[in-house]
């Protein structure tokens, strides 16, 4: 059963990476710091949902390729962010 709970978590936290980078892509598309802002906002939530997952899951969530996959596509988003940023200053 927990291995079923790790993957709903870890599938819920994926989820809000991926409505959190194509927040970021709309932000861009339209020039919009207020939806960049939600989104940053909404890989905050990301963020700290994979670090309750892995503190819930422990090795077993760190070892799972979701699970990493998820870490890397969350700094992406973050790198994106800031890229905006910076061309916007």
């Amino acid at each position: 059963m927990s291995g079923q709970n790790q993957h709903h978590e870890i599938e819920k936290c994926t989820n809000q990476v991926k409505q959190a980078y194509q927040m970021i892509v709309q932000a861009k598309t339209n020039g919009d710091m207020d939806q960049l802002m939600q989104a940053q906002q909404q890989l905050l939530q990301a963020e700290e949902h994979l670090k309750a997952t892995q503190e819930r899951f422990g090795n077993e969530a760190l070892n799972n390729p979701q699970f990493q996959q998820t870490e890397e596509q969350l700094h992406d988003a973050r790198q994106e962010i800031e890229l905006f940023r910076n061309n916007h200053r």
